[in-house]
């Protein structure tokens, strides 16, 4: 089985978030042009591999900076699967306090 391209990752999740943007109201005006898939995770730094099927945690996936603006130039990026569910609804500053939380607990004997 052929490995798969940058370019049929992102029209892949190009017509995944005009599916998403339909289906829940959100401004959409990407284009293919507009998502740059990396060979790795930006946020963990592990290999994007795309699956077959379903998702998987090293699978490439198309995070919106602002959920409020939708789907549109400068407000994506892909990362790994498993760093957007990370992320959710999460805020900048709800993450940085979960980080510092445990950064600062000392592992038990």
């Amino acid at each position: 089985m052929a490995t798969p391209t940058s370019e049929s990752v992102a029209r892949a999740l190009l017509k995944s978030s005009r599916y998403r943007a339909k289906r829940n109201g959100i401004r959409h005006t990407l284009a293919l042009s507009d998502i740059h898939v990396p060979t790795h995770c930006p946020v963990l730094g592990i290999p994007l591999q795309p699956a077959q099927g379903r998702a998987g945690p090293a699978s490439p996936s198309l995070d919106r900076l602002n959920p409020l603006r939708g789907y549109v130039r400068g407000n994506v990026v892909v990362v790994s699967w498993r760093a957007n569910a990370l992320k959710k609804d999460a805020t900048a500053a709800e993450l940085r306090r979960i980080a510092a939380f445990y950064t600062q607990l000392k592992p038990r004997p």
